[in-house]
């Protein structure tokens, strides 16, 4: 006599930082994890990104809304931009972060951080330079808004995704 297993299924929440086009939030939609009789189901409750165009291509790929936001601080954009910020500008916040993700709370964060800094493309020397030094530190900006965002209840999977030469470029922001 075959017995039937009782597969329970369980919904789980992904959320995007640096989100660009939106590809590894479709990825993540796409993915039917599975475990003995426990099945997963994922849902992306939203992403944010500087880049408008970005937001438009994220939410056609994850379905859901995306969220325009610059997540540089004061002295980042300064260093980035070369001047002062524009004064409807401010500073992005751990509740910036949360209401863009539907004030819910995600099981993972998939964060692709700016790699133009850490990339191989760039001359090391250009690498050094106060512009994509700020770039770079948004590595370690995004980690914090993530984590003060959700400090009471952190989520269980955080994927990193970036080029290989963070090892080197950016250890110092990885240690």
């Amino acid at each position: 006599m075959e017995q039937h297993k009782t597969v329970e299924r369980r919904e789980m929440r992904h959320f995007h930082l640096f989100c660009g086009l939106g590809g590894g939030a479709k990825g993540f939609n796409q993915a039917t994890p599975r475990v003995g009789n426990l099945e997963g189901r994922w849902r992306c409750i939203g992403g944010v990104d500087v880049d408008p165009a970005a937001i438009a291509d994220f939410e056609h790929a994850a379905g859901v809304k995306g969220t325009v936001l610059d997540m540089f601080d004061r002295d980042q954009y300064i260093a980035f931009h070369d001047c002062e910020p524009p004064a409807d500008w401010r500073e992005c916040t751990p509740t910036d972060i949360r209401r863009a993700a539907g004030n819910e709370r995600p099981n993972a964060v998939f964060l692709s951080a700016p790699c133009k800094g850490f990339s191989g493309l760039l001359a090391e020397s250009k690498s050094r330079t106060d512009k994509y030094q700020a770039l770079n530190r948004l590595t370690l900006r995004g980690i914090w808004l993530m984590l003060e965002a959700w400090s009471d209840d952190p989520p269980e999977l955080v994927a990193f995704e970036n080029v290989p030469r963070i090892g080197t470029r950016g250890r110092f922001l990885l240690d």
